[in-house]
């Protein structure tokens, strides 16, 4: 009876084991299926995260300034050169492929070991591109030879392009490649290098630019290599970017700083739309397309001429006599009548130091709108001492100088408007007294003060109209104006004076063979150390189209020349130029 029950007991603990078996058996093979197949396509399956085609820039015309290229890259899947025989690795297998490849092709491979070694260790499912944008006769001579070499083929992929070559190529920027963050959800296994802008408007708009991205799928092998691919998600282009700039006028006014450093900066007056944003020299954002490389970056870094300075918007200068006009109002702000006399001997004595006039013998006897006409050191001088500084430094911030424009733009250098504070935080040695002769220096755009190519064609435009425009690139952009405060009659005593600067004045040559009319200023500011002074040559105007001109709209400009003779040798006659190609065009040329 006691071998009965004990086979009964036996029996009974196999039935429960069985029993507990199965019931683990089921939550593994039944209940826990869905898991454990999650599980196994999580290890045999990658997400991709693919770029969208990144928008186009277009002028206020529609002609196009930056664009997308089909670019042919041949590419090697590394499946293909998967090592058996032992003590032969992959990468020894592929990277002698990839040299017997290079010299039938004709060209040295993109990537080298170290990007190899990285990309089996690391992306061993996708395909390595290995020659980026090859040529025909590249291509040619690989379609000769594909079949000795499994796993490779051509591939097509998209690059930046820039119809316009060196024209805008400051304003437009560039682009480079990145991998951008996953675009939400959980992050994908491997994300494609997508363009991203580096400079210029492709920086500023870079988020805006950008497609949306798509995901794609890889099914890989045991080992890691990709069996297979389906497209989850297809991306999407994105929008295009319209622009204010007339490239037209653009080129006009490249076309007159061409072999010369400098600037030249147009803008609507009435809602600071820019028209122009030229910087000179220029370079060919093409030469940057696949990849920049550090030939290209040295020779660029290295020239003495600063091709990479985008001297409208980040160069600062001292804006010499085209400040002039800022400090004659400062005097009528203080009081100062627009016919109050002041005696030009030729020099402004400072006692131990005198600011001498372009005409060494005097004007004589001068009223404000004389004095701007000539352009006369002393009258200003005297003047903007009379005015005091708080009243220079109130008319030169009313007109955004001392400030960033606020363009929608990456570079917008502040500039400097000095004060006895910025002089002792920033004085170099013992001398840190704000002194008549900073003020006096101040009164004519020299000393210390610094301002930009765009500051000043702003200060233009707000001395034509009474307000103060904030510049924009992006035509879609509402425009922001408020006014200056200046009041309205002292504009216009200025603004004679600025006629007569054009009119017979020190910038006649600004208006010649123009279908509008011009008010100006001439501006020739002295810089670097004694024995070695150059001259920074400067224009400011402000023209209106009359009843003949082919275009109806009035247009502010600021150019400055490095190196130059005078304002009104150098740059009043680029001035007249650019003007006479925006309202002297063929109707034709403006529909």
């Amino acid at each position: 009876m006691s071998g009965i029950a004990a086979f009964g007991a036996l029996t009974a603990v196999f039935a429960v084991g069985f029993t507990v078996l199965a019931v683990r058996l089921k939550e593994e093979q039944v209940d826990n299926a869905a898991e454990h197949r999650r599980d196994m396509q999580s290890q045999s399956f990658r997400r991709v995260q693919t770029s969208g085609l990144r928008g186009r820039i277009f002028d206020r015309h529609g002609t196009l300034l930056a664009d997308n290229r089909l670019s042919l890259d041949i590419s090697v899947n590394p499946v293909a050169y998967r090592s058996h025989a032992r003590g032969e690795t992959t990468e020894a297998r592929l990277s002698g492929a990839i040299k017997a490849l290079s010299a039938i092709i004709g060209r040295k491979a993109t990537v080298g070991e170290a990007t190899l070694r990285r990309h089996l260790r690391q992306e061993l499912a996708r395909p390595l591109v290995v020659w980026r944008d090859v040529t025909d006769a590249e291509l040619a001579r690989f379609e000769e030879c594909a079949d000795e070499f499994p796993g490779f083929e051509c591939t097509a992929s998209c690059e930046r392009v820039y119809p316009q070559g060196r024209h805008a190529a400051h304003l437009v920027g560039r682009v480079g490649r990145d991998r951008l963050p996953a675009s939400g959800g959980a992050a994908p296994n491997f994300v494609d290098r997508d363009m991203c802008g580096r400079e210029g408007l492709e920086l500023q708009y870079d988020g805006y630019l950008r497609g949306m991205p798509g995901e794609e799928r890889i099914l890989v092998d045991a080992r890691g290599f990709a069996v297979a691919h389906e497209t989850l998600v297809a991306p999407h282009d994105g929008p295009d970017l319209k622009l204010t700039i007339d490239i037209d006028l653009q080129k006009a006014a490249e076309a007159e700083l061409e072999g010369r450093r400098g600037a030249l900066v147009a803008l609507d007056p009435r809602d600071g739309a820019v028209r122009v944003l030229a910087s000179a020299p220029s370079f060919d954002p093409n030469e940057f397309v696949p990849i920049l490389t550090q030939e290209v970056y040295a020779r660029h870094r290295d020239d003495p001429d600063r091709p990479l300075l985008n001297r409208a918007t980040a160069g600062t200068y001292a804006p010499g006599s085209t400040f002039k006009p800022l400090t004659a109002l400062a005097g009528l702000r203080t009081g100062h009548g627009a016919d109050e006399i002041r005696e030009c001997t030729g020099a402004y004595d400072l006692g131990g130091m005198k600011i001498r006039c372009s005409r060494t013998w005097g004007h004589g006897p001068l009223d404000l709108t004389h004095a701007l006409r000539e352009s006369c050191n002393p009258y200003f001088c005297g003047l903007g001492v009379a005015a005091g500084t708080n009243a220079l430094v109130h008319v030169a911030r009313a007109f955004g100088l001392g400030a960033r424009t606020g363009i929608d733009f990456p570079t917008d250098a502040a500039g400097v408007v000095p004060t006895p504070e910025w002089k002792a935080a920033h004085a170099i040695g013992d001398d840190v007294r704000w002194r008549t002769g900073d003020l006096a220096q101040m009164s004519i755009g020299q000393g210390q003060l610094l301002v930009t190519p765009l500051q000043m064609a702003r200060v233009a435009a707000a001395l034509g109209t009474g307000m103060l425009s904030l510049p924009r690139l992006n035509a879609a952009l509402p425009p922001e104006c408020v006014p200056v405060d200046v009041k309205s009659w002292c504009l216009e005593v200025v603004r004679r004076g600025m006629r007569m600067v054009v009119d017979g004045g020190t910038g006649r040559r600004a208006g010649e063979g123009v279908d509008a009319y011009v008010i100006g200023k001439t501006g020739t500011a002295q810089v670097g150390p004694r024995g070695r002074i150059r001259k920074n040559t400067w224009f400011i105007a402000y023209a209106t189209p009359v009843a003949r001109s082919r275009v109806q709209e009035p247009l502010a400009m600021a150019v400055v020349v490095e190196d130059g003779e005078s304002g009104g040798g150098t740059a009043a006659p680029i001035v007249a130029s650019v003007l006479r190609s925006f309202y002297n065009r063929r109707e034709e040329a403006v529909q």
